[in-house]
């Protein structure tokens, strides 16, 4: 077994879940088990792996690890390389997402509550994925008559306000990627469609730090969005405040830039103390016991 296999098995040692009493576990679906070891180890994996050694992994053979793979493969978790190697699929939250993830969520949550008591409109989280965008919070609005939010849809990165402040604070590569990966395609009457009319849109976002949707992805709609930054300073995540238009007051369009990138500052605030608290106790050196005599 090589090296690297070891210590992969060995972080997966601590990182596995106390098993539950007996009566518990009579139903246990052992392909199940088998089927999220393999997604654990590919989390934490930073290379895709090869069917031999998720086998090994798993302690299953080639031929069922195989077919546990085919399914994950068939379902979106997974993706298999042109050297025949396996890895989690774009989409998919690597270790490393999932704890800015939760340190986004964490952070924004309380704020988003905020937002939706003080305006009583939608207000929305949007995520950085890999090569994608998409909606991981929604707090709708309390109007019967609203603009909503899907939680778990993927956005546009040319016409979503939360698509277009994350996409526009991107590298250009990264942020045509996001473009291509998505795809350019009229929405309603107002979508921007044409390449360079989209790059000075996000460039007027990068000037200003916020980006408006005037009825570009719903007709009769109006957003802005924030961009949110991980404690590292890149642009990770979004929050946004959507409306009929019909409720949108010239007091509200001046009002909300400010007010929304506030709102995202202090989400990306908390995640840079957060993430310093940690550091320092990570860094403070434990106690030695006290001899007792």
């Amino acid at each position: 077994m090589g090296h690297k296999l070891v210590l992969l098995m060995e972080k997966m040692k601590r990182r596995t879940i106390k098993k539950a009493p007996l009566a518990e576990t009579a139903y246990e679906s052992r392909s199940l088990a088998k089927g999220l070891k393999i997604l654990e180890a590919l989390a934490i994996s930073i290379v895709p792996m090869p069917l031999k050694d998720l086998a090994e992994l798993a302690g299953l053979g080639k031929a069922s690890t195989l077919r546990l793979l085919r399914t994950l493969q068939a379902t979106g978790y997974l993706e298999r390389d042109q050297n025949e190697n396996y890895r989690l699929s774009q989409d998919w939250p690597n270790a490393a997402q999932q704890h800015l993830l939760q340190s986004v969520r964490e952070a924004a949550i309380p704020v988003l509550n905020t937002i939706s008591s003080e305006f009583g409109e939608t207000v929305a989280l949007a995520f950085l994925f890999d090569d994608l965008i998409r909606v991981v919070e929604v707090i709708e609005s309390t109007h019967n008559i609203r603009m909503s939010n899907h939680k778990g849809g993927v956005l546009q990165p040319y016409a979503s306000s939360l698509g277009k402040a994350i996409a526009a604070l991107q590298t250009a590569e990264k942020a045509q990627e996001l473009l291509y990966t998505y795809g350019i395609f009229r929405l309603t009457p107002a979508t921007m469609t044409d390449f360079r009319a989209i790059q000075e849109d996000l460039a007027l976002v990068r000037e200003r730090g916020y980006a408006w949707d005037r009825e570009e992805t719903v007709p009769g709609g109006t957003c802005l969005g924030a961009p949110i930054r991980s404690p590292s300073g890149d642009v990770i995540a979004a929050l946004s405040i959507s409306m009929p238009k019909d409720r949108f007051t010239p007091e509200l369009e001046a009002l909300l830039p400010q007010r929304m990138t506030g709102y995202a500052e202090q989400i990306s605030q908390t995640m840079k103390l957060a993430e310093q608290r940690a550091e320092r106790v990570s860094r403070k050196p434990s106690r030695a016991p006290v001899p007792k005599g």
